[in-house]
């Protein structure tokens, strides 16, 4: 049976970065046969998107866009200017026209983007796939087989069974989560990684000034593979860790408890806490596979 990718015959995607062009081309690569549209303010991306054959259309002007032949929209700009953007493309909008994301961050700008969309239909989804890398001339084709890709809905109707089955032909594992909830989750498994691979970084920047040594010198496969992350963009991030602040907040002082008491065992040379601190994260880290 042939891929059906939720009968849509248009796409525009908002937003030609690295999700964004990774998603164009994985629809190509899979055998979508409806036209693919591109959007971004950067002309050089959009002639980059075009040139790789990632999108059939692109525009650096919402004015541009043929708006009659897109039935689904998706948003893969910095979660930031989401809210903007939906203001501004509302009223190009068809009847039917399903809007969707790839943002990171959920709850209340899931709730938001509802709203402003009415009548038209807006669904949040995140998945949770990616690289270090940014720009369309980094899309990797086939980015989200096998990885999870979150619903975040309250119930699932015909709409969302369309993106579902979009994102399943795509070779992704669908999961249905409360958009409150994914913000907690994600904050924790997704957001606190980034902030502590950061943090790391500007940590050993101090200890270099502090003391003469250029400390980055002398990194270790082990420092390559945690702070790998902290090569990220950092306008996405600085949109990421404002709009789930709450969530990042708290994960943030989870770890810095978790830190004030492993400094706590080495300080007082506490060799049984310290042992059962190490072997339970090991234990844990294993069960990950």
């Amino acid at each position: 049976m042939g891929k059906n990718f939720g009968g849509f015959k248009g796409i525009l995607i908002i937003g030609l970065g690295l999700i964004g062009g990774s998603l164009a081309l994985s629809l190509k690569r899979e055998g979508y046969q409806g036209k693919i549209y591109g959007f971004d303010l950067n002309e050089n991306r959009v002639k980059i998107a075009k040139e790789m054959e990632a999108i059939d259309e692109g525009f650096t002007s919402f004015d541009d866009i043929p708006w009659k032949d897109i039935d689904l929209v998706i948003l893969a700009t910095p979660v930031k200017t989401f809210l903007d953007i939906a203001k501004k493309i509302k009223p190009y909008l068809k009847e039917g026209t399903i809007i969707s994301d790839v943002g990171s961050v959920k709850g209340d700008l899931v709730r938001q983007l509802e709203e402003i969309f009415k009548p038209f239909k807006f669904i949040g989804a995140h998945p949770i796939a990616g690289t270090e890398k940014e720009g369309v001339e980094n899309a990797v084709i086939g980015l989200f087989k096998n990885k999870k890709l979150i619903l975040t809905i309250d119930e699932e109707d015909e709409d969302t069974k369309r993106l579902e089955e979009l994102w399943s032909d795509l070779g992704a594992k669908v999961e249905v989560m409360n958009p409150d909830l994914h913000d907690f989750v994600f904050a924790s498994v997704s957001h606190l990684p980034h902030a502590v691979a950061f943090a790391l970084v500007d940590s050993l920047i101090t200890l270099s000034k502090e003391t003469g040594i250029d400390l980055f010198l002398y990194p270790g496969a082990g420092f390559k593979d945690f702070t790998r992350i902290a090569a990220s963009s950092p306008v996405i991030w600085k949109d990421i860790f404002l709009q789930n602040k709450k969530d990042v907040l708290h994960t943030i002082d989870e770890f810095i408890n978790s830190m004030k008491k492993l400094r706590e065992y080495i300080e007082k040379e506490d060799e049984e806490k310290l042992l059962k601190l190490l072997e339970e994260s090991r234990e844990k880290r294993l069960s990950l596979g």
